[in-house]
């Protein structure tokens, strides 16, 4: 008898398949004992994956969202503080600059300081020289209520006097200047003061003129203004004597090294003009100390 071919065999094949199918799907339903069947078990576990890969991602875009929020926070809260920093700088700098120019008016006028009306804390911003002419620019001018011939003073000593005014500048003529001359007196510790004249000699320095070879002169010798010119109160300091030599005149040559270097000053004080009554009767600044 021939075996019977697979054609004819077809119908038990698939009658197979679909009993074994029908088996694989009852036992699919078949509960466990924690009430899951073994169908739902093996659905959770071949998607358990996924589903652990979304809730990642959920919580990373969860992470991401928080991180980026933070960060905007942050960075408001960050320029709030710098512009903060940057306010307290600049008061910090405004009272560091309020405390140096008291600090300057004790050193120039004693232990309580008594400037004379008038006069007005400035920034040396510029020093110029032209040839023969020496010149400085201040950061404050006629609207700031400077005038013509005031007396400009450094923490050294004096410097020199306002010559031009624009509304927020001023021009100063530097004592070094070619031009520039004020009433001094040479005094030792030993001796008493004599009268001279302190002039600018147009190279950077000041020289004294009219001091007869007759009278004793050295080195260290104090220069201060007489107040007799006109143009400078008394008693402001001037420089010291540098050096002193003979020429054929009957006058000393004598080199002066100026208390106040412009170069080096950064804030300086501008006193009001002296009046004509302070030449012959006002008290000198030395006095008013």
């Amino acid at each position: 008898m021939a075996a019977p071919t697979l054609a004819e065999r077809r119908p038990e094949i698939f009658l197979a398949v679909l009993l074994s199918l029908c088996l694989v799907a009852l036992s699919l339903q078949v509960r466990r004992p924690g009430g899951r069947t073994v169908g739902e078990g093996w659905l959770l576990t071949a998607v358990s994956p996924f589903i652990d890969l979304v809730t990642a991602v959920r919580s990373g875009i969860h992470e991401v969202g928080t991180w980026a929020k933070s960060r905007r926070a942050l960075r408001v809260e960050n320029r709030a503080l710098t512009a903060e920093v940057e306010d307290l700088r600049g008061e910090l700098l405004r009272l560091r600059n309020a405390e140096k120019d008291k600090e300057r008016l004790l050193e120039l006028f004693g232990a309580q300081p008594s400037p004379p009306p008038g006069t007005f804390p400035a920034r040396l911003i510029a020093v110029e020289s032209s040839g023969p002419f020496h010149t400085a620019l201040l950061d404050r001018g006629s609207s700031d209520g400077l005038q013509i011939d005031g007396v400009v003073l450094a923490r050294g000593g004096l410097l020199g006097r306002v010559i031009a005014l624009g509304p927020r500048t001023a021009r100063v003529q530097l004592l070094s200047d070619k031009t520039a001359a004020v009433g001094v007196l040479l005094t030792h510790a030993t001796r008493g003061g004599r009268a001279a004249v302190a002039k600018g000699d147009g190279k950077g320095s000041v020289s004294v003129e009219y001091v007869p070879t007759i009278e004793p002169v050295e080195p260290n010798d104090t220069l201060v203004s007489s107040g007799t010119d006109g143009l400078y109160p008394g008693g402001l300091p001037v420089g010291r004597v540098a050096s002193v030599s003979r020429n054929k005149t009957l006058f000393w040559e004598i080199q002066v090294s100026a208390a106040a270097d412009p170069h080096r000053e950064s804030i300086v004080f501008v006193l009001p003009p002296v009046r004509k009554s302070d030449v012959t009767s006002g008290p000198s600044v030395a006095e008013r100390r």
